[in-house]
Order: C-alpha cells, then sequence, then structure tokens
C-alpha cells in the first residue's frame, strides 16, 4: 500500500499530465497531416519555439500567465509564415517534397534557436509553487494546473471542429478542398490559419511543460518521436484516437520508468507501436487505407 501511494500513484499522475501536454502537440500534428496530407517533421521545433518564445516574454513582462497568450501568438506567426512562403508551393507535387521540406526546416529551426538562444539548458519557474494533499499524498500544484487547463484545451478544440462553422469548413477542406474551393470558400487561407493554429498548439505544449522539463534547442527532436508514435497508434488523421494514445503513451511511459532506463523506456514504446501496427494497422481510429 505505501509503494502504491508513494511511488505508483504520482508516477501514473505524472504520465496523465504528460500525456494532456503530449495531445496538444500530437493533434496540430494530426490536423496538419489531416488537412494537408503532410507529416511536418518542423512540428517539434514550433514545440521548441514556445519554450524560447515563453521565456522572451517572462523576460520582458516578468509573466508566466502573459507568456502564455503571448507566445503561441507569436509561434502561430512563424507558422503562418513557414505555410505559406514554405509548403504552400509544395500542395500539387509528391508527398515526399513535403517530407523532406519540413525535415529541413526542422534542422534550419533548431540550428536557428541554437544561434539565438546558445545551447546550454534553461528552466522557467513554475507560475503555481507548492503541493497540496491528493488521495494520501502530495502533488505540485502546477502540474494539477497543467492537467485541468491541457484538459480544457482539448476539449475546447473538440468543440470548435464539432460545434462551429469554421471547424466544421476545416474538416470540410480535409474531406474535399476542391469542392469547397468551388464553393466560394478561400481555402488557402483555411490552410493557412489552420496551420498557425497547429503552430499554436505545439507552441502552447512546449510553453506549459517548459517549467517541468528543461528548456534547450534539441528538445522539439525528442517530442516529435513520441508525437508521431501517438499519432500512428491514433490513427493517422484521427483527432480523437490522437487524444486517446496521447494519455496512453504518457502513461506507459512515465509507468516504465519505474522498472527501466530511459533508452529501453524509448525500446518498449516503439515496440508497443509495431505490435499496434501489426494488428490493427489502422491505429486505434484511423480511417481505412491511410497505412493499409
Amino acid at each position: 500500500m505505501e509503494y502504491l501511494v508513494a511511488i505508483l500513484l504520482p508516477q501514473l499522475l505524472h504520465g496523465v499530465v504528460f500525456g494532456a501536454a503530449l495531445g496538444l502537440l500530437a493533434l496540430g500534428l494530426t490536423v496538419i497531416f489531416g488537412l494537408l496530407g503532410v507529416m511536418n517533421f518542423a512540428h517539434g521545433e514550433l514545440f521548441m519555439f514556445g519554450a524560447y518564445a515563453g521565456i522572451v516574454v517572462i523576460g520582458l513582462t516578468q509573466s508566466f500567465w502573459v507568456a502564455l497568450v503571448v507566445a503561441p501568438l507569436l509561434v502561430a506567426a512563424i507558422g503562418a509564415v513557414t505555410e505559406v512562403a514554405a509548403l504552400r508551393p509544395l500542395y500539387r507535387r509528391e508527398p515526399l517534397y513535403g517530407l523532406v521540406m519540413t525535415f529541413g526546416l526542422a534542422l534550419a529551426f533548431r540550428e536557428g534557436a541554437r544561434q539565438l538562444f546558445g545551447g546550454n539548458m534553461r528552466r522557467i519557474l513554475p507560475p503555481i509553487e507548492g503541493s497540496i494533499p491528493l488521495l494520501g499524498m502530495t502533488y505540485p500544484r502546477y502540474r494539477l494546473f497543467l492537467l485541468a487547463f491541457s484538459s480544457l484545451l482539448l476539449l475546447a478544440i473538440w468543440l470548435f471542429f464539432t460545434r462551429t462553422r469554421a471547424g466544421i469548413i476545416v474538416r470540410a477542406a480535409v474531406q474535399d478542398a476542391e469542392m469547397l474551393d468551388g464553393l466560394g470558400v478561400n481555402v488557402p487561407r483555411v490552410f493557412t490559419l489552420t496551420f498557425a493554429g497547429s503552430a499554436a498548439l505545439a507552441a502552447l505544449a512546449g510553453l506549459l511543460l517548459a517549467p517541468v522539463f528543461t528548456v534547450y534547442p534539441q528538445m522539439g527532436g525528442e517530442m516529435i518521436l513520441l508525437a508521431f508514435i501517438v499519432v500512428i497508434l491514433g490513427g493517422m488523421g484521427s483527432m480523437g484516437g490522437s487524444v486517446v494514445a496521447a494519455f496512453v503513451i504518457g502513461i506507459t511511459q512515465s509507468l516504465l520508468t519505474l522498472w527501466m532506463n530511459p533508452q529501453r523506456v524509448a525500446i518498449a514504446i516503439f515496440g508497443i507501436m509495431i505490435v499496434v501496427l501489426i494488428v490493427r494497422p489502422r491505429g486505434f481510429f484511423g480511417r481505412e487505407g491511410v497505412l493499409e
């Protein structure tokens, strides 16, 4: 019982918290794949930009809460420029062009961050300090805030895509962009705004996790691997599947770290992905034919 309360339960909660933030990152990746048909390798660097933009805004305003609003907007602007300048010319070409372009962008963004901010690890102090009693243990207040805030955002995104006209337009663009264009909708603008929104989600995830982990130029490259695993497990193009898979991966990784070193945990996560793809190539909720 003592082991359950002192070790297992906190680790389980860590996994749920991490899964909620990972869901924000993976959700943006899923939306972009569904809309543009591009697996955005630079998505992890947008995650990293969110953390660094937060550091800059906090340095100027001394407020994490201002950074929580401003940093995603700054990264959304970067995402919009990236979509217009780099990805839009490639839409009518083979998907390989988009993969190569976003991979190159990821390298350029990472090196740009290293030149601007240096290669040293940085920290953002939690804006909410202390712990509270919970289920017989004490748990950090900030992590509970991260869980609640990320969960509310995921719910808001679901409501946006299912209950608003703008969300329905984005979903229609995923299904048939040419038909939507024929109905008079400015499809390129939809693409740009959706890519910007995806970048903002990645930035939010980066900033929210910055007080939990460290900030450094390579952080996006490590997170994007987990995000890709989440997207593949959830089902390519399935937003609900990505959220479910994010919690599964977050909890699994957190619990496995109790008994394995980080390298073996990574191998185990990839092993889970391989088994799922063998049994069900489309993932948890993916559309038939995407990976089959």
